[in-house]
């Protein structure tokens, strides 16, 4: 059973975590990586889908933690957060950074990227990682008129729906979109 996290993320808004576990659930994943954790909102709502699936999944969540220069959570808390929720079986917190394991990622089913996302960002992971599953923030075109797109001339993300071919699963903010894999059996 879904519980909403009750952890700052801008996912909590719209309640953004029911999309994530539901998505989990319906995918069916054995390992899930996920790359920005934050204060562990979406984790949380992908361990919650991961215990309740009962099928052996964990989660490999990997953050830059204090080693990021901006807004950042830490290990220690999200460690905490996980006990607290009885999560702590299923997640397997690391450091690490996107960039440098899309070269050599470990097996997985399921890829959920929550770093800032553009663009480049889904395109570079979309052609190294070509029919997987990878579910992410961001892919609405409202989601690409964000301010901090616009200061940092990001690439929006919305011009590449046909070619990557991904379904935004929620459109409310900042809205969570899927590429579906081949071994997807509805792609």
């Amino acid at each position: 059973m879904y519980i909403e996290p009750n952890v700052e993320s801008s996912y909590r808004k719209n309640n953004l975590g029911k999309t994530i576990y539901e998505i989990v659930l319906e995918l069916n994943p054995k390992v899930v990586v996920e790359f920005g954790i934050l204060h562990g909102y979406s984790t949380l709502s992908i361990a919650q889908a991961l215990r309740d699936l009962d099928n052996g999944g964990k989660i490999i969540a990997y953050d830059l933690f204090e080693n990021y220069k901006y807004k950042h959570g830490t290990m220690e808390e999200v460690t905490k957060l996980l006990t607290k929720h009885n999560l702590q079986d299923c997640v397997e917190l690391k450091y690490g950074n996107l960039y440098e394991w899309v070269d050599n990622p470990e097996e997985f089913d399921l890829l959920h990227i929550d770093i800032a996302n553009d663009g480049d960002i889904l395109k570079l992971v979309s052609d190294k990682l070509p029919n997987k599953n990878i579910l992410f923030e961001g892919g609405s075109k409202e989601r690409d008129t964000e301010w901090w797109m616009e200061k940092y001339n990001r690439t929006p993300i919305y011009p590449y729906i046909n070619e990557i071919k991904y379904e935004i699963l929620n459109n409310s903010w900042p809205s969570i979109s899927l590429i579906r894999g081949v071994n997807d059996k509805r792609k």
